[in-house]
């Protein structure tokens, strides 16, 4: 383990008087502030275990079933760019894995910041890039929580398959996608193989991603986000999703919402408005009508809420969004 930590013997020529005080004080300062740096390479935690200060993640960490890793508030968590034909990955680098460095959690992950002190998941990269590190991808796992972390430039910044996942007052920033989550059907055999997963996503901020929350067959409760300026979309549900989507700012996205095979999911009292292509819009195969109504889409004037609106209005083999009543101010959001 590497010391960072400037050395406080040096020998300074000595200015006079206050200004050889001031120095003085601002080196001191400035010593004490940097903490030394923990490198992780490639590896598998054997009992529960306590991150803390500076982690420089270097390839896979998994957390393997009857493991937990927790978190302490303050803690920065970084991400070395891994080239996927090194030997730095766990496992393979198809899903639901990542060619990318990646926290591979089987047992639980309990990251509970504080509001004053965050959680900080990061690339380690000098000129930072959405995707320069995989996830934190949980597989079958139960009982995790996320709260009051900023995750920055991951592939996905959180990733589920078969799980059970709280995320409350963090950021996605910079990601590929900020959260995505599924059913496992894909490989069969693995112990999370037909498992839904169940997520509360709640009290957070998706922002200048490429989308921001995607869902497939899998339930969750998805309330008090700000999710904004996403390039492709705000949320994504498919299929067999049981969502309740309530009191979000949705606005500025390419879709504020897109909706593919969607079964099962409400969208009431949102402010869903000013997206870029269209509030809703429905995917081809999106052949059935979808619940939505009490949301405010900025104005009052239907023929203006209905343009930013794509369903059977445009298509005939589309279902159609079912908006009715319209709320005519916009919702309080923002929880007390």
């Amino acid at each position: 383990m590497k010391d960072h930590t400037p050395s406080r013997h040096r020998h300074f020529p000595s200015p006079p008087g206050a200004a050889w005080l001031l120095l003085f004080f601002v080196l001191v300062a400035s010593g004490c502030s940097r903490q030394k740096v923990t490198e992780l390479d490639k590896s598998t935690l054997e009992k529960d275990t306590t991150w803390s200060g500076q982690i420089l993640v270097k390839g896979d960490i998994y957390v393997p079933p009857g493991v937990t890793l927790t978190i302490a508030p303050g803690t920065t968590v970084s991400f070395q760019k891994i080239d996927e034909k090194s030997d730095r990955n766990m496992f393979a680098v198809d899903s639901p894995y990542y060619p990318q460095a990646e926290l591979i959690i089987r047992g639980k992950l309990i990251a509970r910041g504080t509001a004053k002190d965050n959680i900080v998941f990061t690339t380690a990269e000098i000129k930072p890039e959405p995707s320069d590190w995989g996830a934190i991808n949980f597989l079958g796992s139960d009982g995790n929580v996320i709260s009051y972390a900023k995750i920055l430039n991951a592939y996905n910044g959180v990733h589920a398959h078969g799980s059970k996942v709280e995320i409350t007052h963090c950021e996605f920033v910079k990601n590929g996608v900020g959260v995505s989550f599924k059913a496992e059907e894909e490989t069969p055999g693995v112990p999370w193989f037909g498992v839904r997963s169940s997520l509360i996503i709640r009290n957070n901020l998706f922002a200048n991603n490429k989308g921001a929350i995607g869902i497939r067959n899998s339930d969750a409760e998805i309330s008090h986000n700000e999710i904004r300026e996403n390039k492709f979309f705000g949320i994504w549900p498919k299929e067999k999703s049981k969502l309740s989507v309530t009191y979000n700012e949705i606005t500025a996205n390419g879709r504020g919402i897109y909706l593919y095979q969607v079964q099962g999911a409400t969208f009431e009292n949102n402010n869903i408005y000013d997206n870029t292509e269209y509030n809703f819009a429905m995917a081809e195969a999106q052949d059935f009508p979808v619940p939505a109504p009490n949301n405010w889409f900025g104005t009052t004037d239907r023929k203006k809420i209905d343009e930013t609106i794509f369903d059977l209005h445009d298509d005939a083999e589309l279902g159609e969004v079912l908006i009715e009543p319209i709320r005519k101010e916009a919702v309080a959001w923002k929880e007390n």
